[in-house]
């Protein structure tokens, strides 16, 4: 809820895990998550993106390669001839794998369609692809980045990218690993990568640790170029305290300038209880002089909302 200044966290009080927020085409905004609420994609929408209601199902049928009740972290972009891609995780038919598709709409709330045959990425032998996140830079090329599944198997995780084919239904040229677990807070994992491009460097925020635990937290890592290498930051650039727990798995949003984190959390005491789940937080990102970046913590009585309109 708002007032004429602030707003107040969790901005979303129900189980929205994986959130990702894009303005709509009426001046608003839509957020989706994972799947939820029966629905394959879950959406709420907000005319000031604190203030949220439910939405429809983005998502409401899957391809016949696919089976529901794991579609994942979906992220939706605009196209450059005005339609939109929904790149998201499913679990594939017959096998212990999720793997990664794109689907398409011609407005930002769908409903979306994917008419594939097969998953656009799915490396079975790594324990699968999920976490799927597209990103145009400056100069137009676009990218997908995404996690192979490596602990669903026992094995590393990367963070990988991509260049994205002109339509953005397919990926071309060399895949590249641009991030592994390899810092002590991170124990297990990498995953949920959202970038962003600032003053011409490239800025990887992503997840670390379980998301089921309160050791959860986002990482911070940056690049001159799109495909790395990035070089992380020591510690996360966000973690738990007294009001959140457990917070990570974001994605990126401006308005009026100021650019925004979206992101889940439990509720502390709840982690872990999906009756309770993962609720959506705010919190504001600024570029410090150095080159590095501020993430506010989780706050509940927040002193400023977002500006409404772009």
């Amino acid at each position: 809820m708002t007032d004429s200044t602030g707003f107040t966290n969790p901005v979303h009080a129900t189980n929205f895990p994986d959130p990702h927020i894009l303005a709509d085409d009426d001046g608003g905004y839509i957020a989706f998550a994972t799947n939820g609420n029966a629905m394959n994609v879950q959406t709420a929408v907000s005319e000031d993106m604190v203030d949220w209601s439910q939405g429809s199902d983005a998502l409401p049928a899957l391809p016949g390669w696919s089976t529901p009740g794991k579609v994942w972290a979906p992220e939706t972009i605009r196209w450059a001839d005005g339609s939109y891609r929904m790149y998201y995780t499913t679990a594939l038919s017959g096998e212990d794998r999720q793997c990664i598709s794109v689907a398409v709409a011609d407005q930002a709330a769908g409903p979306y369609v994917d008419e594939s045959d097969e998953p656009l990425l799915c490396e079975i032998d790594e324990g699968g692809s999920i976490d799927t996140s597209p990103f145009i830079a400056s100069d137009g090329t676009a990218y997908l980045y995404w996690k192979n599944d490596g602990n669903h198997v026992g094995v590393d995780t990367f963070i990988r990218v991509a260049q994205l084919s002109e339509d953005g239904m397919s990926m071309e040229g060399e895949t590249v690993d641009v991030l592994q677990q390899d810092q002590p807070w991170e124990d297990m994992l990498v995953e949920g990568p959202s970038v962003w491009e600032h003053e011409g460097r490239f800025h990887l925020f992503y997840s670390g640790n379980g998301f089921w635990t309160d050791q959860y937290a986002v990482g911070h890592a940056v690049s001159d170029s799109p495909t790395g290498p990035f070089t992380k930051d020591p510690d996360p650039v966000l973690v738990s305290n007294e009001v959140a727990a457990g917070p990570g798995h974001n994605s990126l949003v401006e308005v009026e300038g100021q650019l925004w984190m979206v992101y889940h959390a439990w509720v502390p005491g709840s982690v872990g209880d999906e009756a309770v789940g993962r609720q959506m937080w705010l919190s504001r990102v600024t570029f410090t002089q150095d080159g590095g970046v501020e993430v506010e913590p989780p706050t509940v009585d927040h002193p400023a909302a977002p500006e409404a309109g772009r």
